[in-house]
């Protein structure tokens, strides 16, 4: 399964602190979105983090989505360019974030495959312990 695009939901998002590093990857298109999972605000750090989940019975928005930003790129280079470049900036190397495909829904009803960098599973009890649970999936209370 190939990727269709880029699913952000915290600091990538319009507003967020890097926000502006994500156009320099310069994507084609940007639409609001929504994932399956569970959302988590870490405080002290000023991230967010997913927790993908099973696409829940009810429709977005609600409990069981994350509100987010489906990023469309020119082709499949241009996706690999703006990864290779992300993934500096979430932490792969180090662990704090783990990239993963997970289902978008757009809100024009459309659905994809997304990359998002989500929270490493090996790592969810911590999350548990020390993050808020943001039950409405939405960060935007803590952009900007």
């Amino acid at each position: 399964m190939e990727a269709d695009g880029l699913f952000v939901y915290g600091t990538l998002r319009e507003g967020g602190t890097g926000h502006a590093w994500l156009k320099r990857t310069n994507p084609i298109g940007t639409t609001t979105a929504y994932a399956p999972g569970r959302l988590f605000h870490l405080p002290g750090t000023g991230l967010a983090a997913m927790v993908p989940g099973s696409i829940p019975e009810a429709l977005p928005p609600g409990a069981g989505w994350v509100v987010g930003e489906f990023i469309g790129y020119e082709d499949e280079e241009d996706l690999d360019s703006a990864l290779d470049n992300l993934d500096q900036l979430e932490g792969l190397a180090e662990g704090r974030f783990e990239r993963k495909m997970v289902p978008v829904l757009l809100v024009s009803g459309q659905t994809y495959a997304a990359w998002a960098y989500v929270f490493p599973v090996e790592r969810s009890l911590r999350l548990e312990r020390e993050g808020v649970e943001l039950l409405d999936g939405d960060w935007s209370g803590y952009l900007g």
